[in-house]
């Protein structure tokens, strides 16, 4: 997404003559839209790292930290190779919808839907303390949501850790934390999963009511658990970020 300013200059006739406010109107807030179009991609159709990211340890292996930024707005990924893990924001292409743990790579890099919300790529947020930090604090407009396909499995049939699918009383929840300027914070809740039914297909999440926001970190809860905590898989997919800068 490309956005410009336009410069505007008062200049001195022979006279001169000033500029007042109505010859020079200040242009108001831009609106933007992060769609994450301008990640390359691997041959399996997504992005969670790479090897050319800042090297640290990873209790004994090497890990990399990476990021995607756009707009102003800076997505992390962790990425472990000899594990084949990561945490924090990827980016997909993929049209599969369906999950196996036999394939569980590249499969967890799936959504319901089989689509993004526009253009080709989507996000998929599984954080462990990761964030999305803007280099300026920003008004966030929303963005649409929908369900990883790892986390349908596991609501469709059991997440091997606590038993069975989910029923009617079960839900799944992720929470949205904006953090302000001022460190304060303010958090929307999406439901993924509730009274018997979960998210098919992409929908919108107004989260105009955080305000103007520094980053944005996301967590879950549900009532899937076990001594651990949440047997649910944790991830959200999503897409077309709206800000106003």
């Amino acid at each position: 997404k490309v956005f410009g300013f336009a410069a505007l200059a008062c200049g001195f006739s022979l006279s001169f003559t000033s500029c007042s406010n109505e010859d020079n109107p200040v242009s108001g807030p831009t609106t933007v839209t992060i769609s994450f179009e301008g990640q390359a991609l691997n041959a399996d159709g997504y992005w969670c790292g790479d090897e050319t990211g800042t090297k640290f340890d990873n209790w004994g292996a090497d890990a990399f930290a990476c990021s995607y930024t756009e707009s102003g707005a800076t997505f992390a990924a962790n990425y472990t190779p000899s594990w084949g893990s990561w945490s924090g924001f990827a980016i997909s292409n993929r049209t599969a919808t369906s999950y196996s743990a036999a394939t569980m790579i590249p499969d967890q890099f799936n959504n319901v839907t089989g689509t993004a919300k526009s253009g080709n790529n989507f996000c998929v947020v599984y954080t462990f303390g990761e964030s999305i930090d803007f280099d300026s604090p920003v008004t966030l407009k929303g963005f649409w949501y929908t369900n990883n396909a790892w986390t349908v499995d596991a609501i469709l049939n059991g997440d091997g850790m606590t038993p069975g699918k989910f029923e009617a009383t079960d839900w799944l929840k992720c929470t949205i934390t904006g953090k302000k300027a001022d460190d304060t914070t303010a958090t929307v809740d999406i439901m993924l999963a509730e009274n018997g039914d979960y998210v098919k297909d992409w929908q919108y999440a107004d989260l105009s009511s955080l305000g103007k926001v520094k980053s944005l970190a996301f967590s879950f809860d549900g009532t899937k658990k076990n001594d651990w905590g949440l047997t649910t898989p944790t991830y959200i997919c999503i897409d077309d970020i709206v800000i106003e800068k």
